[in-house]
């Protein structure tokens, strides 16, 4: 990461590495931490497996690459950046549907903050790689101030809820609750600034046969984003996939 938040990944071919983590990490990325713990086999792994494909399989092509793009920011991010950990899992909690709100909810263990993260997923077609990596951080930044600035509390009442059976009981979790219900008074009130909370803005781009984008490329994007001052803090994140196939083969394979 650099010191201004920018963070760049390319993902040459699915390593063994790689697929070490998505096999270690998929119930807790799923279902949360705490349910990952449970003995019941829908919390297994290949239960997990199992509930993943009966999402995606139902699901458009645009809409697939979003959920891969999901699945890789959860298991990159917190792999390569150890001091965050999602309070949110990757599962919506009503059965089938993709998730609502926010893509990803993060606690930084160092400085107890909390992060959102809006993740924006898509082909290079007519574009370079270094276009879609922009204009995805784009759209990913226009989506998360609407959500931020949004009067609903409902987006944050799914948050909770999301909390409440990703992470374990202990006072971690009823500070996190306490601080998300409070974001939920402030839509209410009408009084939540996107400008008061702090962003991960996710790239995700399948640049196919294209050449990457480098990360100077990517750089001038997420400079442009954090000279706006439109969040506390800002972290933007960009990766870089051939296809997204491949993981979706590697774990139905695993089935």
């Amino acid at each position: 990461m650099t010191d201004d938040g920018c963070v760049h990944i390319v993902v040459e071919y699915l390593s063994d590495e790689l697929k070490a983590l998505l096999r270690n990490r998929l119930t807790e990325i799923c279902h949360g931490v705490a349910r990952a713990r449970k003995t019941s086999a829908i919390y297994s792994y290949k239960g997990t497996l199992t509930s993943f494909f009966n999402r995606y399989d139902t699901k458009t092509v645009n809409t697939k690459k979003g959920m891969i793009g999901e699945l890789l920011t959860h298991v990159m991010f917190v792999h390569y950046f150890s001091a965050y950990e999602p309070v949110s899992p990757n599962f919506n909690l009503e059965e089938g549907s993709i998730k609502k709100g926010f893509d990803l909810v993060l606690m930084n263990n160092e400085s107890n903050e909390l992060w959102f993260a809006e993740v924006k997923s898509g082909n290079a077609t007519t574009q370079t790689s270094a276009q879609k990596l922009g204009a995805l951080l784009s759209i990913a930044k226009s989506g998360l101030v609407e959500n931020l600035n949004d009067t609903r509390e409902t987006l944050w009442m799914n948050a909770i809820n999301g909390a409440s059976v990703a992470m374990a009981s202990g006072n971690l979790k009823d500070k996190i609750e306490a601080l998300l219900e409070s974001y939920a008074e402030g839509a209410f009130s009408k009084s939540n600034r996107s400008q008061d909370f702090n962003a991960l803005l996710v790239a995700v781009c399948y640049f196919g046969g294209k050449e990457t984008a480098l990360i100077d490329d990517f750089k001038s994007s997420h400079s442009h984003h954090l000279n706006a001052s439109e969040f506390a803090k800002l972290i933007s994140l960009s990766i870089q996939k051939s296809t997204f196939q491949a993981v979706e083969n590697f774990l139905r394979h695993e089935t």
